[in-house]
């Protein structure tokens, strides 16, 4: 006879297992965070956050928060990538914007969210203070927090020719300071100091010297007013020589990076800050040495062995002088309406994901454009459709060489729509805008018609795939990544879901049991009845759906059991149940602001779907999870 434990001990073995498996996979943990490396920043400067999620296998979308009280200047720029330090891969999905403050004071940004695998991860907070002043980002000691090169030590080379023994020598009554300001400073190179928006320039932050030095970089320029991409291996510490004036020095790279001008006017480059502390051998102790015996002596002095007496210190902090941008406005002259600050030169393609559809389905046109400039700031064209045709709002994919000057790359816009009748359509041309650089004119680029048939279809409403954009703006990002180690968990996801099937069916019988009763602390509504019962799982009737797969009742009945419960638990009349007055009653019960977010996107997505409602049962498995999270967040919180 076969033992069956009970539901407890199958809990307990279930958490067990996916505690080993966490053990497991420690190395590849997902996590999602927000970056914003300038925290301080005035009204007319613009700063860039970004959201990214590491090591995650299916990647369903990012959700930003509300920028309140900025304005997005571009973005959502999207990117992805591999890293692998010491054996420890690392692959990531980020999601970028730069924002421009509305007004001053301290604003702090809600935690985003982002949903994958499943589960849905937050980032932190971010606080921002805007004030009427230009930002400062330098540090009181220490290492800029925006900057990895810290710790620079300039030694003395192993070819003595490179410098003059001259420069390690401090001569009676010689000035320290003004010796140092000879040999040890930072230059700002910039490969033009005149350009339009969105033209890019190179701006290089290198640090000379023919010193003995231990150096720090204690303030990262912050370059606001630019859109900012890294270039090379910044902080590597490098060794190169080059000729300045006559004379050789070691040059090392601070910082290289390719800036994107996001206004016109003069913008001053911020300054690299250096703290050193310098070491000269004393000439009264240099006089003593000649010959191999002298340069012994300096040997000794660059590995730190010299005697105290011959040698003086001196601390110094230099930073590189300042450097003008001219930033032109493009011209008004030939603008066309369509022009939506995209400068370079790129082609334009559109085709359909299928030319033949029904009314049971939705279509995919998909508009790519490509080339070179600022494409990281291209954002998706406005399509005309044809009378018939709904559309719905875009989503957008890149592969963008952000190492390249400029960059180059493609951006890949794709605009479900759908049909109700059937017919033959054509959707009209779709127009493009950029200004020319090289010619210093505006050009626009154009699609050709796209015509596309329409059948008649068995009566079911359209379905928009996996990746349909919501027919409202939406804060949610959809990424579609698929990961090469998906293998990695596959066989232990498969054990965890065979204990999981057989606790929720073990389980069921308890959950419709054991209820909860709520009062209603209103008498005086008359919608609501007094004792109102929540059962424990308030979304069995969809779950019972949804494990028959059945894709066109598992909307409606999703929907009508969150309108219920939220009813009760927010008392709230089903006549008075909105958006609006669901986000009333949640800053009433003091319901996070990631739980509000999460419940909100969870409703855009379930109205959508009472039009189009997917048949995938991977979608309608996750639609439900969240659903069911959602509720166990605000069973806590309210």
């Amino acid at each position: 006879m076969v033992k069956i434990l009970p539901s407890r001990f199958i809990k307990k073995y279930f958490l067990a297992a996916i505690f080993l498996l966490l053990l497991q996979y420690t190395f590849a943990q997902t996590k999602f965070s927000a970056v914003c490396p300038e925290k301080k920043i005035g009204k007319n400067e613009y700063v860039e956050i970004q959201y990214t999620l590491e090591n995650a296998v299916n990647i369903e979308q990012i959700n930003p928060p509300e920028f309140k009280n900025f304005t997005i200047v571009s973005g959502p720029n999207q990117q992805s990538g591999m890293s692998n330090y010491n054996g420890n891969i690392k692959q990531y999905v980020s999601i970028g914007f730069v924002l421009k403050p509305l007004t001053t004071g301290t604003f702090t940004l809600s935690p985003g969210s982002a949903k994958a695998d499943g589960k849905v991860y937050y980032s932190n907070a971010i606080s921002i203070e805007v004030n009427n002043s230009a930002s400062q980002s330098s540090h009181s000691g220490g290492t800029s927090v925006t900057s990895p090169f810290a710790n620079l030590n300039f030694d003395f080379p192993p070819d003595p020719p490179v410098h003059e023994y001259d420069d390690y020598i401090l001569k009676k009554g010689e000035n320290v300071e003004d010796k140092i300001k000879k040999n040890l400073f930072i230059k700002a190179d910039v490969s033009k100091a005149r350009c339009y928006v969105g033209e890019p320039i190179i701006a290089t932050y290198k640090l000379y010297t023919r010193l003995k030095s231990e150096s720090n970089l204690i303030k990262s320029p912050s370059l606001n007013g630019f859109s900012v991409s890294e270039l090379g291996a910044p902080g590597d510490n490098t060794l190169t020589t080059e000729k300045f004036k006559g004379r050789d020095y070691s040059v090392y790279i601070l910082r290289k990076v390719q800036l994107y001008p996001l206004q016109p006017g003069t913008i001053e480059l911020d300054p690299a800050q250096v703290q050193n502390k310098v070491t000269f051998i004393r000439a009264e102790y240099a006089g003593a040495h000649n010959g191999d015996v002298f340069y012994n002596m300096l040997r000794d002095f660059s590995d730190a062995s010299a005697p105290a007496e011959g040698l003086q210190e001196k601390d110094v902090t230099v930073q590189s002088p300042p450097v003008n941008i001219t930033v032109m406005p493009l011209p008004e002259t030939g603008k066309p309406a369509i022009f939506k600050g995209a400068v370079g030169n790129f082609v334009i393609d559109a085709v359909l994901e299928k030319n033949i559809i029904t009314t049971d389905d939705a279509g995919n046109l998909k508009i790519s454009i490509s080339g070179t400039g600022n494409i990281q700031m291209v954002n998706a064209p406005s399509i005309t459709w044809a009378e018939g045709l709904e559309g719905f709002e875009s989503k957008s994919a890149e592969n963008i060489d952000k190492t390249s000057v400029p960059m180059k790359g493609i951006k890949i816009f794709t605009f479900p729509f759908t049909a109700k009748q059937a017919g033959n359509y054509v959707i009209p041309p779709v127009s493009f805008c950029f200004f020319d650089i090289s010619s210093k004119l505006y050009k626009t680029i154009t699609t050709k018609a796209i015509s596309i048939t329409v059948e008649k279809g068995s009566g079911n409403v359209a379905v928009l795939g996996d990746n349909a954009a919501n027919n409202k703006p939406s804060s949610a990002y959809q990424v579609n990544t698929v990961y090469p180690y998906r293998w990695y968990i596959a066989a232990g996801a498969a054990g965890l879901l065979v204990l999981l099937i057989f606790v929720v069916q073990n389980d069921r019988k308890s959950r419709l049991v054991n209820s909860k009763t709520i009062k209603v602390e209103n008498p005086e509504k008359n919608a609501i009845a007094m004792d109102q019962v929540i059962p424990s799982n308030p979304l069995i009737e969809a779950e019972r759906i949804l494990f028959e797969n059945d894709s066109s009742n598992f909307y409606p009945s999703l929907y009508n059991a969150l309108r219920n419960y939220l009813s009760v638990k927010l008392d709230v009349s089903p006549e008075e149940l909105n958006k609006k007055k669901i986000s009333e009653q949640l800053d009433k019960c003091n319901v996070g602001v990631g739980t509000a977010l999460i419940l909100n996107s969870l409703l855009n997505e379930i109205e959508l779907n009472l039009y189009a409602p997917p048949s995938s049962a991977t979608h309608m498995q996750a639609v439900y999870e969240k659903a069911s999270e959602v509720v166990s967040l605000l069973d806590k919180q309210c």
